[in-house]
């Protein structure tokens, strides 16, 4: 027992140290370009601002996707700690990709085509795109938000893209995880 005690101190504590500073860098980002990004912009130069944040965001989730899932295969041999990481990369992504739809609907809600009830800002609208973000990575796509716009586009495809490099990734590594219990 004490061998995992201290296989998860170690785990968690380089995870957490890694992914504390994506995490809140994300975080950051999301809170400047939706509450604090000057209104007076037009909307191209928000639809621009919006995906250059996205792929700064996409590019530190697949840099710690490399960095971490590389480190754990090679160190931690339990299901839990490969679980814990993926769950937390999928859990970026989407959340992630949950505020750049929630922007660029702020900015100009044609970019979008919805059936939303709630127009203003709330927590209810983002939970909107939280669930269109999930349905987004998880490439089902019911059809009750269609992206119009070039700029909605592209986030979606470079949300899928990111689903894709996890998908994989975490695939062609699976014979790398020798599990213990």
């Amino acid at each position: 027992m004490s061998d995992k005690k201290e296989a998860d101190k170690k785990f968690y504590g380089q995870l957490f140290s890694k992914a504390g500073w994506t995490l809140g860098i994300i975080v950051i980002l999301a809170f400047l370009y939706v509450l604090f990004l000057p209104k007076s912009l037009d909307n191209e130069a928000w639809k621009w601002t919006i995906i250059a944040i996205a792929i700064v965001k996409a590019f530190l989730i697949v840099r710690i996707t490399f960095t971490q899932l590389s480190k754990i295969l090679g160190d931690s041999h339990y299901l839990e700690h490969v679980l814990s990481l993926f769950t937390l990369i999928i859990s970026l992504i989407v959340l992630s990709f949950a505020s750049d739809y929630y922007a660029l609907y702020l900015n100009e809600a044609a970019n979008f085509k919805t059936n939303l009830i709630v127009a203003e800002p709330s927590i209810f609208l983002f939970f909107e795109f939280f669930y269109y973000s999930l349905i987004s990575f998880s490439t089902v796509g019911y059809g009750d938000f269609v992206p119009l716009s070039l700029s909605a586009k592209f986030l979606v495809i470079l949300e899928t893209i990111l689903y894709f490099f996890v998908l994989v990734f975490g695939t062609a590594n699976i014979n790398r995880i020798n599990i213990k219990d």
